[in-house]
């Protein structure tokens, strides 16, 4: 499917879920209220007011995936699917003010406890309010998943936590039926808790993606898979993938092929790799380019880097090994874990190097593990 067609119907599938969501939640928090009110049940209200909060969260997500499909331009060349990161913080926000406001009430709802008179009306209304969340947070989660949407998902998980709390109220209504105890109160306030933490978890997971986070280990074989199986590509080396935006990929890697292969060649290869990247992935390449040796005999010096290398288990890897023989200069990479001095190793091995193999110079660079 050609991007252009891809991104609009993306778009109308995320349009679609939230009017859905906006409708549900609209009628939900109306019915909710008028049952909390007569009632007089605080943890009522409180349910009635997240449900209110969820529809703001759709209108936003509506607004959110508009801004996110605008085509590049000059000032932002990466396009604008980040924004979806930035609705997903907007929606954590309505969230969170939403729990705090219900944990000051429930706390007044503690201090000054009365008992609620609730109703068969009551009780169908919570148990009808439970079912439809969980409906909502079921298809929310599966749309959001089927075209990569974290605001839809962080709608949907937020849906399935209500009805669970929903059920709580219900659980409450139902003692305080029962046996008179009335549970109000606390009911509200465990549930303030459950929908601020909710908000939290999804500031975390939208901030980790702002800021840029390990790929997926799926996407990260199958970019890695796809790279490999072109013909003259030895090796795959230094992936790495980010994205601007769920529909926006970046690759970067370097490619090991034979140091006898012509510039011709070359472009040949990597056009291929690109286009492929583009079809399978949506995802725009940068390729680097290192020469494995093809002629002489270096396989002693080779065979003595990675015998150095095994006795650190921190070196993650070892790549890019390439003698010219005409200047007796080694170059090779070291991929370190996060966790140790690059640097002090780099020059460890080096002299280590240096000690084995004097005639040579060596021109060794340091990467992270990045994928």
């Amino acid at each position: 499917m050609p991007e252009a067609k891809k991104t609009t119907s993306r778009y109308a599938q995320v349009v679609r879920t939230s009017i859905i969501g906006i409708v549900a939640n609209v009628a939900l928090a109306a019915i909710k209220a008028a049952a909390g009110f007569a009632a007089g049940s605080i943890a009522v209200v409180l349910d009635a007011l997240n449900s209110l909060t969820d529809a703001f969260s759709s209108i936003a997500t509506i607004i959110g995936e508009k801004i996110a499909c605008r085509r590049p331009s000059r000032k932002h060349p990466f396009g604008y699917g980040r924004v979806e990161y930035v609705t997903s913080i907007l929606i954590a926000a309505f969230i969170i003010a939403a729990g705090v406001i219900s944990i000051n009430e429930s706390y007044h709802k503690i201090v000054r406890p009365s008992e609620p008179d609730y109703t068969t009306v009551t009780l169908i209304v919570l148990v009808v309010a439970t079912l439809v969340k969980v409906v909502i947070g079921i298809v929310f989660i599966r749309r959001g998943k089927a075209v990569n949407s974290q605001p839809l998902k962080a709608s949907g998980i937020d849906a399935l936590y209500d009805a669970i709390l929903t059920f709580g109220t219900l659980a409450a209504a139902v003692v305080c039926l029962v046996w008179h105890v009335d549970l109000d109160g606390w009911v509200g306030l465990v549930i303030s808790l459950f929908v601020v933490k909710a908000g939290i978890d999804i500031v975390r997971e939208a901030v980790c993606s702002i800021i840029g986070e390990r790929p997926a280990k799926d996407t990260v074989k199958g970019v890695r898979a796809l790279i490999s199986e072109h013909e003259g590509v030895l090796g795959v080396y230094d992936l790495m993938i980010d994205s601007f935006g769920p529909e926006r990929l970046w690759v970067a890697c370097h490619i090991e092929v034979r140091d006898d292969m012509t510039a011709c060649e070359i472009n040949e290869l990597t056009r291929h790799i690109e286009e492929d990247l583009r079809t399978s992935f949506n995802a725009d390449a940068i390729l680097g380019i290192y020469a494995c040796n093809a002629r002489g005999d270096y396989a002693a010096i080779h065979a003595k880097l990675n015998e150095l290398v095994e006795h650190h288990p921190e070196i993650l890897q070892v790549h890019g090994f390439y003698v010219d023989e005409d200047e007796m200069h080694i170059d090779f990479d070291l991929v370190i874990d996060f966790d140790h001095d690059a640097d002090d190793l780099r020059r460890h091995i080096v002299d280590e190097m240096k000690e084995a193999y004097p005639a040579y110079t060596y021109n060794v660079i340091t990467d992270l593990d990045y994928s």
